[in-house]
């Protein structure tokens, strides 16, 4: 199996042994390839909104060392838009996206994959994808937080519930997997993010023309972090 990055294989390493996967996004196909390769899945879909990232996808394929090429089905089109309900899919994977665009394909999923389910990976504001995740009924029943190439990365995986679960302003932010845990790596991101605040904050207390509510804003950050790194 080609080697994967090990934010990559923290998300391989999270589907279920003969998923019927969809990777939305999925640029150079990696995660597919390497679904194929080891055998762990029969069928992948693998999308992506531009033609450039399946081209790439098409060429990492061709130069993969797969039994069958056509086990991995690539369409061009918007984030779920491709699926068919005939797909029968009941793992979807969404990795490597703003937190924005990922709250915002969550919120297209069609009825016939309300049952999947998601693997997500956000660059950013991880607290919308949460808060979508708990409006749109489902649950997280999972969180992992890597490093890689000096960037903290968060992973959660959610399913459908029969009810709206809600998060408090701490989960959405911290992860309530996370939480539970607080890990090494965990402390450690959220060490380095209240440096970064404290040093904001400094920065603002020196300016004459400091904005108060930007202020007041660093200032209740600081204070959520200090309290969750008790």
């Amino acid at each position: 199996m080609a080697r994967l990055s090990d934010r990559l294989m923290a998300i391989y390493q999270l589907i279920d042994q003969d998923a019927i996967v969809i990777d939305v996004g999925t640029d150079h196909a990696a995660i597919p390839i390497a679904l194929i390769e080891s055998g762990k899945t029969a069928f992948v879909i693998a999308s992506d909104v531009g033609k450039g990232p399946l081209i790439q996808a098409e060429e990492q394929i061709g130069l993969a060392d797969l039994d069958d090429a056509n086990r991995i089905d690539l369409r061009l089109g918007n984030g779920l838009s491709v699926a068919n309900k005939a797909d029968k899919i009941d793992t979807i994977v969404i990795a490597g996206m703003g937190g924005e665009l990922i709250a915002k394909l969550l919120s297209q999923i069609p009825d016939f994959l309300n049952a999947a389910k998601l693997i997500l990976q956000a660059n950013n504001e991880q607290a919308d994808v949460r808060r979508m995740i708990a409006q749109s009924n489902r649950l997280i029943t999972d969180e992992q937080i890597l490093l890689e190439n000096g960037h903290f990365y968060e992973i959660i995986v959610a399913t459908q519930t029969d009810k709206m679960i809600p998060l408090t302003t701490a989960e959405l932010k911290f992860g309530p997997k996370l939480l539970q845990i607080k890990s090494e790596l965990f402390r450690r991101k959220w060490q380095q993010e209240l440096q970064r605040l404290n040093k904001i904050k400094k920065t603002l207390e020196q300016s004459s023309q400091r904005s108060t509510i930007r202020y007041d804003s660093v200032q209740t950050e600081i204070k959520e972090i200090e309290e969750v790194l008790k």
